[in-house]
């Protein structure tokens, strides 16, 4: 068996057992304190003791975080960085089965950032598999109709070339489309799931 091994100790703002339905949050116990992330786990204080996430039973890191939830973070902990980390956990129904579950870590950009890096690849949530925001969405949909002329795209989805063109590359960075604008296997994949 591995080690433990420390990597990262940072003092953030969390909520270990979040209770998120569609697009709300109707948890509100978020709780301030540090977080220990090792090559096995992920640890949280709680009161005296510790809250253990392992490694392995994370699901996903980083979906994208409903403005809902980021607007009640903001008036909770006073920001709107959040990661929002899906695991499973024991069941507290029977001893052989795992319930879902997900855990909101709020804090400072770099240090939400930093960790969300660190933990798509431990996790096996390759940094492709980001999810997409409403502007990359629109433009996957305006490209797998044909459509690939910025000027016409940019009127379109109603946003800025410059926002365009991020978009674009984020598209293109997750082999979703080519250069030319024209989906890839994985992109004809990915807008049948949105569809």
């Amino acid at each position: 068996m591995a080690q433990e091994q420390g990597i990262a100790k940072v003092d953030l703002n969390y909520i270990f057992k979040a209770v998120i339905m569609g697009t709300s949050l109707y948890s509100d116990n978020w709780e301030k304190g540090v977080l220990y992330l090792t090559n096995l786990n992920l640890w949280f204080s709680e009161g005296k003791g510790w809250f253990t996430i392992p490694l392995k039973n994370i699901t996903m890191v980083g979906r994208e975080v409903p403005n809902t939830i980021r607007m009640k973070a903001q008036r909770a902990i006073g920001t709107t960085q959040v990661l929002i980390i899906d695991y499973l956990q024991a069941s507290s129904i029977s001893a052989d089965s795992y319930a879902s579950s997900v855990a909101l870590l709020g804090g400072n950009e770099v240090v939400v950032n930093t960790l969300k890096a660190y933990l798509q690849p431990m996790c096996g949530t390759p940094p492709r598999a980001q999810s997409l925001s409403d502007i990359d969405k629109k433009l996957l949909y305006m490209l797998y109709t044909g459509i690939n002329d910025m000027l016409k795209l940019s009127f379109l989805i109603g946003t800025d070339a410059e926002t365009l063109a991020g978009s674009f590359k984020n598209l293109r960075d997750q082999g979703l489309c080519d250069t030319m604008g024209k989906l890839t296997q994985e992109g004809m994949t990915r807008i049948k799931e949105l569809m």
